[in-house]
């Protein structure tokens, strides 16, 4: 083999070396890229799922709130109902009592 022969071989073989590491610089800053998105991505996403699990809480909560009122105010109006029957058989029962009183 020619001295030009093995020059040129050594100078292929530096050459292929170092393509090899640039390869390997850009496929580590690559990866490193896509690791760097990746947080990113996943710190968005559960930034928006935080938001959202609020936003649900608080519709749940106003939801449980307005059912809260509609309920009591329905309870209200059982024990205001109630409490006039109520009144009235204490009536009827007073004038019962009393003329069984006064016919004894």
């Amino acid at each position: 083999m020619s001295i030009d022969a093995i020059k040129q071989v050594t100078d292929r073989e530096a050459q292929a070396k170092e393509r090899l590491a640039q390869a390997q610089t850009q496929a580590q800053a690559m990866v490193e890229q896509a690791r760097k998105e990746g947080e990113a991505a996943l710190s968005a996403a559960r930034t928006e799922a935080q938001a959202q699990a609020r936003a649900l809480l608080t519709q749940a909560e106003q939801a449980g709130q307005a059912q809260t009122q509609k309920t009591l105010a329905e309870y209200e109006a059982d024990c205001a109902a109630l409490k006039e029957r109520s009144q009235a058989k204490l009536e009827e029962a007073a004038v019962r009592i009393v003329g069984k009183v006064v016919r004894d």
